[in-house]
Protein backbone atom coordinates (compact mmCIF):
# COMPACT_ATOMS: atom_id res chain seq x y z
CA UNK A 1 0.00 0.00 0.00
CA UNK A 2 1.35 3.40 -0.91
CA UNK A 3 2.36 5.79 1.82
CA UNK A 4 -0.77 7.90 2.56
CA UNK A 5 1.38 10.88 3.53
CA UNK A 6 3.03 10.89 0.11
CA UNK A 7 -0.38 10.71 -1.53
CA UNK A 8 -1.62 13.71 0.46
CA UNK A 9 1.54 15.69 -0.27
CA UNK A 10 1.26 14.85 -3.96
CA UNK A 11 -2.39 15.90 -4.05
CA UNK A 12 -1.57 19.22 -2.38
CA UNK A 13 1.22 19.79 -4.88
CA UNK A 14 -1.08 19.15 -7.83
CA UNK A 15 -3.72 21.51 -6.41
CA UNK A 16 -1.08 24.21 -5.90
CA UNK A 17 0.13 23.81 -9.49
CA UNK A 18 -3.45 24.00 -10.77
CA UNK A 19 -4.12 27.18 -8.78
CA UNK A 20 -1.00 28.83 -10.18
CA UNK A 21 -1.65 27.69 -13.76
CA UNK A 22 -5.39 28.32 -13.97
CA UNK A 23 -5.19 32.15 -14.15
CA UNK A 24 -2.85 31.86 -17.14
CA UNK A 25 -5.79 30.57 -19.19
CA UNK A 26 -8.33 33.09 -17.91
CA UNK A 27 -8.77 36.59 -19.32
CA UNK A 28 -9.75 39.06 -16.57
CA UNK A 29 -11.85 42.02 -17.64
CA UNK A 30 -10.44 45.53 -17.40
CA UNK A 31 -13.19 48.11 -16.92
CA UNK A 32 -11.24 51.31 -16.18
CA UNK A 33 -11.39 53.29 -19.45
CA UNK A 34 -9.07 56.17 -18.55
CA UNK A 35 -6.83 57.55 -15.82
CA UNK A 36 -8.44 58.12 -12.43
CA UNK A 37 -7.49 61.78 -12.68
CA UNK A 38 -9.75 62.13 -15.73
CA UNK A 39 -12.55 59.91 -14.44
CA UNK A 40 -13.19 61.68 -11.12
CA UNK A 41 -14.45 65.28 -11.32
CA UNK A 42 -12.16 68.04 -10.11
CA UNK A 43 -14.54 70.97 -10.60
CA UNK A 44 -17.37 70.82 -8.09
CA UNK A 45 -19.91 73.64 -7.56
CA UNK A 46 -18.88 75.64 -4.51
CA UNK A 47 -15.79 73.54 -3.72
CA UNK A 48 -12.07 74.13 -4.16
CA UNK A 49 -9.78 71.17 -4.87
CA UNK A 50 -6.14 70.37 -4.22
CA UNK A 51 -4.10 67.26 -4.94
CA UNK A 52 -2.57 65.65 -1.88
CA UNK A 53 0.78 63.84 -1.91
CA UNK A 54 0.75 60.23 -0.73
CA UNK A 55 3.61 61.11 1.63
CA UNK A 56 5.44 64.23 2.78
CA UNK A 57 8.76 63.58 1.00
CA UNK A 58 9.75 62.01 -2.30
CA UNK A 59 11.60 59.26 -0.44
CA UNK A 60 8.52 58.37 1.58
CA UNK A 61 6.34 58.53 -1.54
CA UNK A 62 8.62 56.00 -3.21
CA UNK A 63 8.30 53.75 -0.17
CA UNK A 64 4.49 54.03 -0.20
CA UNK A 65 4.25 53.29 -3.92
CA UNK A 66 6.61 50.32 -3.64
CA UNK A 67 4.47 48.85 -0.87
CA UNK A 68 1.08 49.52 -2.42
CA UNK A 69 2.17 48.62 -5.97
CA UNK A 70 -0.90 50.24 -7.53
CA UNK A 71 -1.17 51.04 -11.24
CA UNK A 72 -3.03 54.31 -10.75
CA UNK A 73 -4.10 56.46 -7.80
CA UNK A 74 -5.48 59.87 -6.88
CA UNK A 75 -5.53 61.68 -3.56
CA UNK A 76 -7.49 64.94 -3.33
CA UNK A 77 -8.94 67.28 -0.78
CA UNK A 78 -12.12 69.21 -1.63
CA UNK A 79 -12.95 72.16 0.60
CA UNK A 80 -16.02 74.34 1.12
CA UNK A 81 -15.69 76.76 4.01
CA UNK A 82 -14.69 74.70 7.05
CA UNK A 83 -15.87 71.45 5.49
CA UNK A 84 -13.27 69.15 4.01
CA UNK A 85 -13.74 66.00 1.95
CA UNK A 86 -10.72 63.84 1.19
CA UNK A 87 -10.91 61.31 -1.63
CA UNK A 88 -8.40 58.53 -2.19
CA UNK A 89 -8.78 56.00 -4.98
CA UNK A 90 -6.24 53.32 -5.94
CA UNK A 91 -6.37 50.86 -8.83
CA UNK A 92 -4.65 47.53 -9.49
CA UNK A 93 -4.84 45.78 -12.86
CA UNK A 94 -5.70 42.06 -12.90
CA UNK A 95 -2.98 39.98 -11.30
CA UNK A 96 -0.97 42.97 -10.01
CA UNK A 97 -1.64 42.27 -6.32
CA UNK A 98 -3.41 39.45 -4.41
CA UNK A 99 -6.76 40.48 -2.96
CA UNK A 100 -5.61 39.78 0.58
CA UNK A 101 -2.56 42.03 0.26
CA UNK A 102 -4.67 44.96 -0.93
CA UNK A 103 -6.84 44.65 2.18
CA UNK A 104 -3.75 45.19 4.34
CA UNK A 105 -3.93 48.90 3.50
CA UNK A 106 -7.39 49.74 4.83
CA UNK A 107 -7.87 52.46 7.49
CA UNK A 108 -8.48 49.69 10.03
CA UNK A 109 -4.83 48.76 9.62
CA UNK A 110 -2.89 51.73 8.22
CA UNK A 111 -4.66 54.50 10.13
CA UNK A 112 -4.66 52.65 13.43
CA UNK A 113 -0.95 51.89 13.12
CA UNK A 114 -0.37 55.64 12.59
CA UNK A 115 -2.05 56.83 15.77
CA UNK A 116 -5.74 56.90 14.83
CA UNK A 117 -8.34 55.41 17.18
CA UNK A 118 -11.58 53.91 15.85
CA UNK A 119 -14.47 55.42 17.81
CA UNK A 120 -17.33 53.74 15.95
CA UNK A 121 -17.84 51.36 13.05
CA UNK A 122 -20.50 49.74 10.89
CA UNK A 123 -20.10 47.05 8.25
CA UNK A 124 -21.77 46.66 4.84
CA UNK A 125 -23.58 50.01 4.97
CA UNK A 126 -26.08 50.56 2.16
CA UNK A 127 -25.95 53.92 0.38
CA UNK A 128 -27.82 55.30 -2.63
CA UNK A 129 -27.65 58.39 -4.79
CA UNK A 130 -30.66 60.54 -3.79
CA UNK A 131 -30.91 62.13 -7.22
CA UNK A 132 -31.28 58.82 -9.05
CA UNK A 133 -31.83 56.15 -6.41
CA UNK A 134 -28.79 54.31 -7.74
CA UNK A 135 -27.74 51.66 -5.23
CA UNK A 136 -24.09 51.54 -4.32
CA UNK A 137 -22.13 48.51 -3.26
CA UNK A 138 -21.99 48.16 0.54
CA UNK A 139 -19.49 50.46 2.23
CA UNK A 140 -17.48 50.22 5.42
CA UNK A 141 -18.24 53.13 7.78
CA UNK A 142 -15.89 54.33 10.51
CA UNK A 143 -15.25 57.29 12.80
CA UNK A 144 -11.57 57.82 13.61
CA UNK A 145 -9.89 60.21 16.02
CA UNK A 146 -6.18 60.96 16.03
CA UNK A 147 -4.74 60.59 19.50
CA UNK A 148 -2.26 63.45 19.16
CA UNK A 149 -4.44 66.30 17.94
CA UNK A 150 -8.06 65.16 18.52
CA UNK A 151 -8.77 65.36 14.78
CA UNK A 152 -11.92 63.42 13.87
CA UNK A 153 -12.58 61.89 10.45
CA UNK A 154 -15.79 60.25 9.26
CA UNK A 155 -14.89 57.58 6.73
CA UNK A 156 -16.54 55.45 4.05
CA UNK A 157 -14.40 52.94 2.19
CA UNK A 158 -14.82 50.19 -0.36
CA UNK A 159 -12.56 47.42 -1.67
CA UNK A 160 -13.77 46.14 -5.04
CA UNK A 161 -12.35 42.96 -6.57
CA UNK A 162 -13.74 42.27 -10.03
CA UNK A 163 -17.54 42.38 -9.63
CA UNK A 164 -17.39 41.70 -5.89
CA UNK A 165 -17.25 44.06 -2.95
CA UNK A 166 -15.04 42.80 -0.17
CA UNK A 167 -16.83 43.33 3.15
CA UNK A 168 -14.64 43.39 6.22
CA UNK A 169 -15.06 41.66 9.54
CA UNK A 170 -12.35 42.01 12.14
CA UNK A 171 -11.27 39.25 14.48
CA UNK A 172 -8.72 39.00 17.26
CA UNK A 173 -6.98 35.79 16.21
CA UNK A 174 -4.85 35.41 13.09
CA UNK A 175 -6.59 33.23 10.53
CA UNK A 176 -3.91 30.89 9.19
CA UNK A 177 -6.30 29.41 6.64
CA UNK A 178 -7.00 32.79 5.00
CA UNK A 179 -5.35 31.96 1.68
CA UNK A 180 -7.35 28.74 1.37
CA UNK A 181 -10.58 30.56 2.23
CA UNK A 182 -9.89 33.04 -0.57
CA UNK A 183 -10.00 30.16 -3.06
CA UNK A 184 -13.52 29.24 -1.92
CA UNK A 185 -14.68 32.87 -1.87
CA UNK A 186 -13.19 34.05 -5.16
CA UNK A 187 -12.57 30.81 -7.05
CA UNK A 188 -9.30 29.78 -8.61
CA UNK A 189 -8.98 32.98 -10.60
CA UNK A 190 -7.55 35.49 -8.11
CA UNK A 191 -6.30 37.76 -10.91
CA UNK A 192 -8.97 40.43 -10.69
CA UNK A 193 -9.07 44.13 -11.35
CA UNK A 194 -9.20 45.90 -7.98
CA UNK A 195 -10.22 49.32 -6.71
CA UNK A 196 -9.86 50.78 -3.25
CA UNK A 197 -11.98 53.87 -2.56
CA UNK A 198 -11.84 55.96 0.62
CA UNK A 199 -14.03 59.02 1.22
CA UNK A 200 -13.43 60.88 4.47
CA UNK A 201 -14.58 64.17 5.95
CA UNK A 202 -14.28 66.25 9.09
CA UNK A 203 -18.09 66.38 8.98
CA UNK A 204 -20.50 63.46 9.42
CA UNK A 205 -21.08 61.79 6.06
CA UNK A 206 -24.86 62.15 6.46
CA UNK A 207 -24.54 65.95 6.64
CA UNK A 208 -22.65 66.28 3.37
CA UNK A 209 -24.12 63.37 1.39
CA UNK A 210 -26.80 65.45 -0.37
CA UNK A 211 -24.43 68.26 -1.35
CA UNK A 212 -24.37 68.57 -5.18
CA UNK A 213 -20.57 68.50 -5.28
CA UNK A 214 -20.32 65.39 -3.12
CA UNK A 215 -23.03 63.75 -5.20
CA UNK A 216 -20.98 64.41 -8.33
CA UNK A 217 -18.03 62.58 -6.76
CA UNK A 218 -20.26 59.67 -5.82
CA UNK A 219 -21.77 59.52 -9.31
CA UNK A 220 -18.27 59.34 -10.78
CA UNK A 221 -17.33 56.59 -8.33
CA UNK A 222 -20.54 54.72 -9.10
CA UNK A 223 -19.71 54.76 -12.80
CA UNK A 224 -16.16 53.67 -12.02
CA UNK A 225 -16.79 50.71 -9.71
CA UNK A 226 -19.38 51.31 -6.97
CA UNK A 227 -22.71 50.82 -8.72
CA UNK A 228 -24.37 47.56 -7.74
CA UNK A 229 -24.76 45.01 -10.50
CA UNK A 230 -27.31 42.19 -10.30
CA UNK A 231 -24.63 39.65 -11.04
CA UNK A 232 -22.31 40.91 -8.30
CA UNK A 233 -21.98 39.10 -4.99
CA UNK A 234 -20.79 40.33 -1.62
CA UNK A 235 -17.74 38.65 -0.18
CA UNK A 236 -16.76 38.69 3.47
CA UNK A 237 -13.10 38.63 4.52
CA UNK A 238 -12.10 38.03 8.13
CA UNK A 239 -9.54 40.63 9.20
CA UNK A 240 -7.16 40.46 12.09
CA UNK A 241 -7.57 43.43 14.41
CA UNK A 242 -4.41 45.39 15.12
Amino acid sequence: MKNPILIVVGAIFLVAVAIQAYPLFVTSEITKPDSLDNLISRDLPGWSVEDLPLAETEELRNVVESRLRFDDAISRIYQQGNTQVILYVAYWSPGKEPIRLVQNHTPDRCWVSNGWICLDEEYAVSKTLPTSGTALKPAEWRIFEHGNNNTVQHVLFWHIAGDDVVIYRRQEVMDRTAALKDIFRFGLNQRREQFFVRLSSNMPIEQIWDDPGVQQIIRDLADLCLQTEEAASDVTLELTAR
